[in-house]
């Protein structure tokens, strides 16, 4: 009896070593496996995807050390991956820092929308660059024109029409001589000019010299194309970015006038001593600095521009005029680096906001940095902080 019960101890022992032999083994394949997957994990996590978030991270929160920076959104498109990031709060105390919702105004980073369009035109046959753009107009306008050279397409697109930078002209006066109050003299000039006003003030405009031989940078080149594609599609110029351009891209938070339910969404801007600046105006057709949009929209936007197969965005790159130190697409500034190769950029300042946006066709890579502040130094400080972006990008290529 003691014998069979020690044999049956004995069994038991064997069965509850053998257990714990195979539930250790278990737990072994199982620990095998986590770290597998861990590894894994790690394999197929691009290695350039923290490098770009630690480059976002490292250089917008040393930007936000300065006191006159609040906020600050960068989106980064590199190779079909998206990288994008906020910081600060919009409103000073409040703690709201910018989102994929958030609406800024993009100023004139719009200009290149308004190429786009004209490259659109192109293609469909609709317009050529050589056109006299007074083809396009209603009234006549004997003046838009030099000894007999007329403004053309492409001397729009390429800002060397000689057009003035704004109209009306008490705020070419106005910026010639800033003060702290700039964008409240502004505002005050702008807020009530209408269309009417504006085509008044061009039958006055005397050109000076042939167009498409010197660059001047000119808003009222913008503005006139827009007039013209109204005229071209007998559409509004806001019915055209958005049938051409939002839908096309999914740019559902884009425009220069945003339905009411968005409203809500554009970030306050900031001037001087974080003082509150005015609302942007878009009595005109908002071409030459009126629409709005979100960094997930731009994204979309940047790759569009991107995109080597799109006959579109690759049209409005083209090369419209240059000289010894200027190159221009439609409306697209055009530049060289040696590592990134040719590329497209724009700058847009508004009252209370700066942003830049960069696209880099050879690298398949596309920046945008925006923030909510324009004093007489933002737009250096974004510029800087892009390019720190990329001489990381660069560093570990």
């Amino acid at each position: 009896m003691l014998f069979s019960l020690v044999s049956k101890n004995l069994k038991c022992q064997r069965t509850i070593k053998i257990n714990l032999m195979k539930f250790k083994l278990l737990i072994f394949s199982i620990s095998l496996f986590i770290i597998s997957c861990e590894n894994t994990s790690k394999k197929q996590q691009p290695l350039e995807r923290s490098l770009i978030e630690l480059s976002m991270d490292k250089n917008a929160h040393s930007l936000l050390l300065d006191s006159t920076i609040n906020a600050l959104s960068i989106g980064v498109y590199k190779e079909g991956k998206v990288y994008i990031n906020h910081y600060g709060e919009l409103d000073k105390g409040q703690s709201n820092q910018p989102t994929n919702e958030t609406i800024y105004e993009i100023a004139s980073v719009s200009k290149t929308f308004a190429g786009t369009l004209v490259a659109q035109a192109e293609l469909e046959g609709r317009l050529n660059l050589e056109d006299d753009i007074r083809k396009y107009l209603k009234e006549d306008f004997p003046n838009l024109q030099y000894q007999g050279n007329p403004i053309r397409i492409k001397d729009l697109i390429s800002h060397t029409s000689r057009l003035p930078k704004f109209l009306p002209q008490i705020v070419n006066q106005v910026i010639e001589n800033p003060t702290d109050s700039l964008a409240f003299q502004i505002y005050k000039a702008e807020k009530n000019y209408s269309r009417e006003q504006f085509f008044s003030d061009l039958h006055s405009v005397i050109i000076d010299t042939i167009p498409g031989t010197k660059e001047s940078y000119s808003s009222v080149d913008t503005e006139l194309i827009a007039h013209l594609l109204e005229n071209i599609y007998n559409k509004s110029y806001e019915e055209l970015i958005q049938e051409k351009i939002c839908t096309k891209l999914g740019m559902i938070h884009t425009g220069v006038v945003l339905p009411s339910s968005l409203k809500e969404n554009v970030a306050n801007g900031y001037i001087q001593n974080n003082t509150l600046a005015p609302p942007m105006t878009n009595t005109l057709w908002g071409a030459g600095g009126g629409i709005k949009s979100t960094l997930p929209d731009l994204i979309q936007y940047i790759k569009f521009q991107l995109d080597k197969e799109d006959k579109l965005s690759t049209q409005s790159h083209q090369l419209v005029y240059q000289n010894e130190d200027y190159k221009i697409g439609y409306y697209w500034p055009i530049s060289h680096d040696d590592f990134y190769g040719t590329y497209y950029s724009h700058h847009g300042g508004a009252f209370g906001t700066q942003n830049v946006l960069f696209i880099f066709p050879e690298k398949d890579l596309g920046i945008s940095v925006i923030t909510n502040q324009n004093i007489s130094n933002t737009s250096s400080k974004l510029y800087k902080i892009t390019n720190d972006i990329l001489e990381d990008l660069k560093q570990n290529k």
